[in-house]
């Protein structure tokens, strides 16, 4: 799936010439901790962090008296002082490609740009979503956790089972465990109580991990 489909669509977002303090009560106002910043012609041309202003405040803090330092920084256009070397994705980007970008760099926030203009922002918010939707957590179902081999075949063997008695997946999700070389699969469906499923899926793999009625 691409970015596109999960992306929140309408950021808030600030002016390259809005002040820092409009800026502050517009963070406030939206309970936001980062602003992409556009220019006149809606182009991303930065990001406002709560890092970038108080990194702006504190070379002034000895100089100044805090009345004196809130009103220079206030005062200051956030062009002057927000990150401009963005790591930004397109719409067209991979969700998992996203969330790699996302580990390696260490962020909680990545815009997405199409020609220059923002399309909107993914953020650690949206992939716990997206994540809550591969497990399947919206919708109450019997889960069962299993340590398979990592071999062509075994997850049709599954849903060949599943589909012989009628079983309804909800979600279906292989992780590769690098310490035991097995393949974790996680599934979550509906119609059928736990002790059964257990029963249907026990010759197929070499341990159960976990199990339960989410």
């Amino acid at each position: 799936m691409i970015i596109s489909r999960r992306m929140s669509k309408h950021p808030v977002v600030a002016n390259k010439r809005m002040k820092v303090l409009e800026a502050l009560s517009l963070m406030k106002e939206k309970g936001v901790a980062k602003l992409p910043v556009l220019d006149d012609d809606l182009s991303l041309v930065g990001i406002l962090t709560e890092k970038d202003i108080l990194r702006a405040s504190l070379p002034e803090v000895k100089a100044l008296s805090l009345l004196e330092m809130a009103y220079q920084v206030g005062s200051m256009s956030i062009e002057s002082i927000m990150t401009k070397d963005v790591i930004s994705i397109t719409p067209e980007t991979g969700i998992e490609e996203a969330a790699r970008i996302m580990v390696m760099q260490d962020l909680s926030f990545l815009p997405v740009v199409k020609d220059g203009k923002l399309e909107g922002v993914v953020s650690k918010s949206d992939m716990f979503k997206i994540l809550m939707d591969l497990f399947g957590a919206r919708a109450y179902g019997t889960r069962i956790t299993l340590a398979l081999e990592d071999k062509v075949g075994m997850v049709a063997k599954i849903s060949k089972i599943l589909a012989e008695n009628n079983i309804q997946i909800i979600s279906f999700n292989n992780i590769m465990d690098d310490e035991s070389g097995s393949v974790i699969c996680t599934l979550k469906v509906e119609g059928v109580d736990k002790k059964t499923l257990i029963n249907l899926l026990s010759p197929v793999t070499s341990a159960i991990v976990d199990e339960g009625e989410v």
